[in-house]
């Protein structure tokens, strides 16, 4: 390959992760504006300022943009816990803080499964979960590290700590505008239900468990 070839693909290459990057940012703005159901790649091509043909070099279907948004997330999420890994209050304290602090990864997550995987195409699903486990991975290995565990019980751990994770973000329920005049044994109901003291009760549960297994 010549050198002129090699320079017209990398500019290429830079070209499309800087779209992708636009695109990205434009989903951010209409789910912020109004929520996940009002995107649509016509929308997204006239938010971006990229023709519909354009748009759909970069990305095809709106549920693989969601997936990226989630891969995305989901690496800045893995580098905050890194840190943390080695101390069971610490990792909690950072995994429940984190989530909160990116407004749309738990949203995400709680789609994930459910709807964004279950409507890519088979190259983009397996982008995603390539793309998924790659980040599982370097929380595992530092897992393994931290915490004198093997690989397998550590994959493990942070498998069952992701999943109480991804549930927790299923109880992310708006409360109805009536929520001061409800009784006070349901007002109970809806805090038991909070997604953020839902994840941190079961999270202690999952590593006190791993701590006595390995007691």
């Amino acid at each position: 390959m010549s050198l002129r070839e090699n320079k017209k693909r990398a500019r290429t290459a830079e070209e499309k992760t800087d779209r992708r990057s636009v695109v990205l940012s434009a989903a951010r703005e209409m789910i912020a504006e109004s929520g996940f159901e009002s995107v649509t790649m016509s929308g997204l091509a006239k938010r971006a300022g990229l023709a519909k043909g354009t748009l759909y070099l970069y990305v095809k279907t709106k549920e693989e943009v969601f997936a990226l948004l989630f891969v995305e997330g989901l690496s800045g999420y893995v580098d905050a816990l890194l840190p943390h890994v080695g101390e069971d209050e610490a990792l909690i304290r950072a995994m429940s803080m984190e989530a909160r602090e990116n407004a749309l990864f738990l949203p995400l997550m709680a789609r994930l499964t459910t709807i964004i995987e279950a409507n890519l195409s088979r190259e983009a699903l397996i982008r995603t979960k390539r793309a998924v486990g790659a980040q599982a991975a370097r929380l595992t290995t530092e897992m393994a590290t931290e915490r004198a565990m093997g690989s397998g019980e550590a994959f493990d751990l942070v498998h069952a700590l992701f999943v109480a994770l991804q549930g927790a973000a299923q109880l992310s329920v708006a409360r109805p505008a009536f929520f001061d005049e409800l009784p006070e044994d349901v007002k109970q109901v809806y805090g038991a239900s909070e997604p953020d003291a839902a994840f941190v009760t079961a999270a202690r549960l999952i590593l006190k468990g791993a701590a006595d297994a390995s007691a």
